[in-house]
């Protein structure tokens, strides 16, 4: 179940909210406050995901209140700011708020900004899921590069350590591997069939036609979009596995 706050002082409001919520989300645990002080009581031990904040209540402005419960989160949260005033709009946007509901609110509007905050949350949990793997098999590296990898082709068989690949590279149906001697070797497999092996060996796919070992990935340059392999091989990174590379640098 994923927790949700709904701030509002109003508790026709708050109960409208909270029933069409329920009713489109069964994966939601709703709580409801009225005022800041019952919020900040029910905060600490609820820990919710996400947050629905009206901003004027009787007792204070909810930003203030915020910025403590972000200040000493011990997880992140998502917001999505309630008002009848606009003009309220700038200020929510800098305090990252996924949604902005203006009242009053739309069945429809309250449904779609929910439906994008918890969207949001499976993202993040995908990407703490690959953060865990990378540092996982970080801690290994050392230890696989002395395990051996056989490469073979129609005129003979090589036997490598993974620790002396650099990257390989698709060739058609075939795949070219470069050694850290910049010896050139070509296996008659296509570079899929190596992803398998070689990702829990420390090299990642970041590329359709890239595989590169990362324990020699020197530098990540942003504008060209690729990869440096002992300061100066580059190497494309594709734009659907950008994200993937990126959760392998919050693990360094």
């Amino acid at each position: 179940m994923v927790t949700c706050l709904v701030l509002e002082d109003d508790k026709r409001s708050r109960t409208w909210i909270a029933e069409i919520l329920r009713k489109e989300f069964d994966t939601l645990h709703i709580a409801e406050a009225e005022t800041l002080g019952q919020a900040a009581r029910i905060f600490p031990e609820l820990q919710p995901r996400i947050l629905l904040l009206d901003i004027n209540l009787p007792d204070g402005n909810s930003f203030e209140l915020l910025e403590k419960w972000y200040r000493n989160r011990k997880r992140d949260f998502e917001v999505i700011f309630i008002t009848a005033h606009a003009g309220y709009a700038l200020e929510a946007f800098r305090y990252s708020a996924l949604d902005f509901l203006l009242k009053p609110i739309a069945p429809g509007d309250l449904v779609s900004a929910m439906t994008k905050v918890l969207d949001n949350l499976k993202q993040q949990s995908y990407y703490l899921k690959l953060e865990t793997f990378f540092h996982n098999y970080a801690l290994d590296r050392k230890n696989h590069a002395d395990q051996k990898i056989v490469l073979k082709n129609t005129e003979q068989i090589h036997v490598v350590k993974t620790g002396d690949l650099l990257y390989a590279r698709a060739d058609n149906n075939y795949t070219r591997f470069i050694l850290c001697d910049e010896k050139q070797l070509i296996a008659s497999q296509p570079v899929k069939s190596f992803e398998l092996k070689l990702n829990p060996l420390g090299f990642m796919r970041v590329h359709q036609s890239y595989l590169v070992n990362l324990a020699y990935l020197t530098a990540y340059r942003k504008k060209q979009d690729c990869l440096v392999l002992c300061g100066s091989v580059e190497i494309p990174v594709s734009q659907s596995r950008k994200s993937q590379v990126m959760a392998y640098f919050n693990t360094l």
